[in-house]
């Protein structure tokens, strides 16, 4: 780094050094960093670019100290109050998992090629085609495997509907896609994104920051997030299985048939499944406790609560077990933008929406609910106590913390502890990805029929008795 000074635009500038207080917490404290990619986007001066494990890098020289990378980083601090403030007019700071919700709403792409292609209804990719065909966008912000490395995911702009097609599924690793906001910086037209919580915070921030830019992405469409992955994964997935890197062409993380499970596409078209089971039973449950990265560890927003709309997975189950939307997405309308959205591609028949607004099994998401409303905060908590970094967030502990909560979120860091140790990662993906890890996903299968049997149980024990007690004297 040169120690001169230089003169911009008629001001002396001293170098920048990477504690410098207007940068990104990314230079400072990397394990706050989302890797979102927004400072390398922000910079007007390409003076910060995405680096090894998609880390950014400062090139000081070009640094002229204008405070854009810090002021829409996401990784230091998110005030959640203010973001509401801005997004719904309404300041709160707490709405439970799913935020604030106008409406919710599972359903489907009417196109058979998006549905196929999607992770759940293909509704991502059939709101942005339709924002895309009727001219509303000239691009879309989205994500892929890489061409040259298949094995990576990569941002880019989707301005074709086989571009869209490209972007489909599930990729649970961490792409920078706000990087993207350089490209289109200096491009005409309006784009529409499709992104994670944190990349939605920092888009949030930039519409204070730099709303000349901001204004260019009229749409948010939210993806839910559990947590990404660190970028080995993959290869050492492909490692475990005995596959070379040069030998793929795709790695899909949600191949095959719904809910799908995580494969290796070979150049000749065949796919070669990488662990046991699907989605929802096998090998990826436990990859979160392995390779999560550290802010995600302390993330509050699991469901994009700042998004127009926000989209999942429909995964709600009945008294039995069953699911009661396959293949279907659920979608939450938060803004008027999203509102017009969802209206507008219903009009043009573009998707098919269920109203299941006043079913309380849509009203939220367990498993994720705890992980991001009472494991997280108490993360955050503890860490804090122990004098570690952490992200500044308003939102504090909940009143009713238990005691098995705490075990449960100390057991859960001292796996993703360990998980920070190649060995002993490869070694527990080995067992994961291997025949013996089947009377596990037996296990857990058998664990979850008899939840549902008991759930139903309790139901029918509660409608007979209801029966009998609104007609009596007439048997079942």
């Amino acid at each position: 780094m040169s120690e001169s000074v230089r003169i911009v635009d008629g001001q002396v500038v001293r170098p920048v050094t990477p504690d410098a207080p207007f940068l990104s917490i990314a230079f400072s404290a990397p394990e706050l960093c989302t890797r979102c990619g927004s400072c390398a986007g922000v910079c007007p001066e390409n003076a910060i670019q995405i680096g090894e494990r998609h880390y950014p890098k400062l090139i000081a020289e070009r640094c002229t100290a204008c405070g854009l990378c810090g002021a829409v980083c996401p990784g230091k601090e998110v005030k959640y109050a203010d973001l509401a403030e801005q997004v719904f007019g309404e300041r709160f700071l707490d709405k439970g998992f799913d935020g604030h919700v106008e409406k919710t709403y599972v359903g489907f792409s009417t196109d058979d090629a998006l549905r196929r292609g999607g992770a759940g209804g293909g509704m991502v990719t059939a709101l942005l085609w339709h924002l895309l065909k009727s001219g509303k966008v000239d691009g879309c912000l989205v994500t892929r495997m890489s061409k040259k490395e298949p094995w990576k995911g990569e941002p880019f702009v989707a301005t074709t509907y086989e571009e869209l097609l490209e972007s489909q599924g599930s990729r649970y690793s961490i792409i920078p896609i706000n990087r993207l906001w350089a490209d289109i910086r200096n491009r005409p037209g309006r784009y529409a994104a499709s992104i994670l919580p944190c990349q939605t915070h920092s888009f949030r921030k930039l519409q204070q920051a730099d709303p000349e830019l901001a204004e260019k992405i009229p749409y948010i469409i939210g993806l839910f997030c559990g947590g990404s992955l660190e970028p080995e994964l993959t290869t050492e997935m492909l490692s475990m299985r005995g596959i070379r890197k040069d030998d793929i062409r795709n790695f899909e993380f949600r191949g095959g048939d719904w809910p799908g499970q995580m494969r290796a596409v070979f150049h000749d078209g065949s796919a070669k499944p990488l662990h046991y089971s699907n989605y929802k039973d096998g090998a990826y449950n436990y990859f979160t406790s392995l390779y999560m990265p550290e802010r995600c560890q302390t993330c509050l927003d699991g469901s994009n609560e700042f998004a127009d709309v926000s989209v999942s997975d429909a995964w709600t189950r009945d008294e039995k077990g069953e699911y009661k939307f396959k293949e279907h997405s659920r979608l939450l309308i938060r803004t008027p933008v999203g509102a017009a959205l969802a209206a507008d591609a219903i009009e043009s028949g573009d998707i098919v929406l269920t109203d299941v607004s006043t079913d309380p099994s849509y009203s939220t998401h367990k498993m994720q609910t705890r992980r991001k409303g009472s494991l997280a905060p108490l993360r955050i908590d503890r860490w804090r106590r122990a004098g570690r970094r952490v992200p500044i967030v308003d939102r504090g502990l909940p009143d009713d913390v238990t005691c098995k909560e705490r075990i449960t979120e100390w057991l859960a860091s001292s796996m993703l502890r360990a998980g920070k140790w190649r060995p002993f990662r490869m070694a527990v993906m080995g067992f994961l990805t291997s025949k013996y890890a089947i009377p596990l996903i037996k296990i857990r299968i058998w664990a979850k029929k008899q939840k549902y049997n008991r759930r139903y149980r309790a139901k029918r024990k509660v409608d007979v008795e209801k029966a009998a007690k609104d007609y009596p004297g007439q048997s079942e």
